[in-house]
């Protein structure tokens, strides 16, 4: 078993779901974990869930998206815990719809929190961890949608896509430790 003693991680949505398995999952393996969600009850219930497993664990409750939500969730990190070691970008939403009745509203909506709510995040914990002069490790949660499509699920499937490619092309630019 992997230990991550010592280590923090972000984990985006994770309120419930999958998002709740991988912050579960991070504190049994000994990180620290910030749960975000954007329904504080889910949050709390989830904080202790670790919490009563011997796990360390806080909220912080907000939307992804906007590089200020970002911002603030790596900061209550480090407040919390002193650095930041991991992120993982999970939180997402499904406004399902067929092209002819996908509306602008929704299908922003979906780009909003999965891709650019994915970018900020990482944007602002790759910055965090550059500043710290230590490895880090950014985990996107992409889907078979963003590669083969799905019915229904335009703006998902895109913004899958989109993560997909953030994961080929951030390895690149982490690895380099490029300044451009």
């Amino acid at each position: 078993m992997i230990r991550l003693d010592e280590k923090v991680a972000l984990v985006t949505g994770a309120g419930r779901g999958l998002g709740l398995a991988f912050a579960r999952a991070l504190a049994k393996a000994g990180a620290a974990v910030i749960v975000n969600d954007l329904d504080a009850e889910a949050a709390a219930h989830a904080v202790e869930a670790i919490r009563a497993e011997g796990g360390r664990a806080a909220a912080h409750v907000c939307a992804v998206g906007s590089s200020s939500a970002a911002d603030r969730l790596v900061a209550s990190a480090v407040e919390a815990f002193g650095r930041l070691d991991i992120l993982c970008a999970n939180a997402g939403n499904l406004r399902d719809r067929v092209l002819w009745n996908l509306s602008d509203e929704d299908f922003d909506s979906v780009v909003e929190t999965h891709l650019r709510g994915t970018f900020t995040c990482a944007r602002a914990a790759v910055r965090q961890m550059r500043s710290q002069d230590s490895a880090g490790r950014i985990v996107l949660i992409a889907s078979p949608a963003g590669q083969r499509g799905n019915p229904g699920q335009t703006a998902y499937a895109a913004a899958k896509a989109g993560i997909a490619s953030f994961a080929r092309t951030w390895s690149m630019e982490c690895a380099a430790r490029t300044s451009l």
